[in-house]
């Protein structure tokens, strides 16, 4: 898995009474290993939560750089190649308990 395609979620509280008003969730952002990942769990999040008080996005990562990664997930780094020649890559992978 590219590094690049990790993905976090951030919710804002949204006031009933005034909709213009959003205030980030007191919690910290939930990191996903892709987009896809985020955006169905994401849209599951959302319609739990009555009159759109809670809004949200996705937005692509990159994990390698923010260090954020889900619990169930590390950081391998394969190189392909000998000496100079070596070309190498940073994966996120899962990882058991």
């Amino acid at each position: 898995m590219d590094p690049a395609t990790a993905a976090v979620m951030i919710l804002l509280s949204c006031s009933p009474n005034a909709p213009l008003v959003c205030k980030p969730i007191n919690m910290p952002p939930a990191v996903y290993s892709s987009l896809g990942e985020c955006l169905t769990s994401l849209k599951s999040r959302l319609a739990s939560a009555p009159r759109g008080e809670i809004v949200g996005r996705c937005r692509r990562i990159d994990a390698t750089v923010t260090g954020s990664l889900p619990n169930s997930y590390s950081t391998v780094v394969v190189t392909r190649g000998i000496g100079s020649n070596g070309v190498s890559s940073t994966y996120i992978v899962p990882h058991g308990k």
